[in-house]
């Protein structure tokens, strides 16, 4: 396992940098190497031999979790002026926006 080890740790930040969904860097997540059966023959225990299937691996076992994305949710003050508040009606329904509250400034 040992002369594996370091393509097994590169895979895996292959992995976690471009998620199975969307492409998208994976946190809080952990995978535990049970059992690896290596090949007998030094040859094919190459970089090009390890990464593709530890990655397909951690691929398949992340997609058995049932995984989601998260959408970042922000809460926002905006101060404008009377005859932009169309604009940012607008712009906020672009990005599913809700407006909790609207106060007039004299």
């Amino acid at each position: 396992l040992v002369e594996i080890k370091e393509h097994v740790n590169s895979a895996f930040q292959w992995t976690t940098k471009e998620g199975p969904l969307c492409d998208e860097n994976m946190r809080g997540i952990r995978f535990n190497l049970m059992d690896v059966t290596l090949h007998a023959d030094s040859i094919h225990r190459g970089a090009g031999q390890i990464m593709p299937p530890t990655r397909r691996c951690c691929f398949a076992a992340e997609m058995t979790g049932k995984p989601t994305l998260q959408e970042p949710v922000f809460l926002v003050e905006i101060t404008c002026p009377q005859e932009a508040m169309s604009g940012v009606y607008n712009c906020m329904n672009l990005r599913r926006g809700c407006v909790f509250e609207e106060n007039q400034r004299e």
